[in-house]
């Protein structure tokens, strides 16, 4: 069964604000344990971006994509 994707507009602690983000699955779900930090992420250019979990201030769920 395919994940579904999640889209979020996410708050970094450097001040930028990243729109429309997809992520394969709920945010939660990358925050495993304290060994990953980075994880890869597309925005809707689909374009990858790593992220550092440590780097985020707040993550809006903007919608689910089936």
């Amino acid at each position: 069964m395919k994940q579904k994707s999640h889209v979020y507009n996410i708050l970094l602690t450097t001040g930028e604000y990243l729109e429309n983000i997809r992520i394969e699955g709920p945010l939660e779900d990358h925050f495993s344990g304290v060994a990953v930090s980075l994880f890869p992420v597309e925005d809707m250019d689909g374009k990858t971006i790593v992220l550092s979990i440590f780097h985020i201030v707040k993550a809006d769920l903007i919608h689910v994509e089936e």
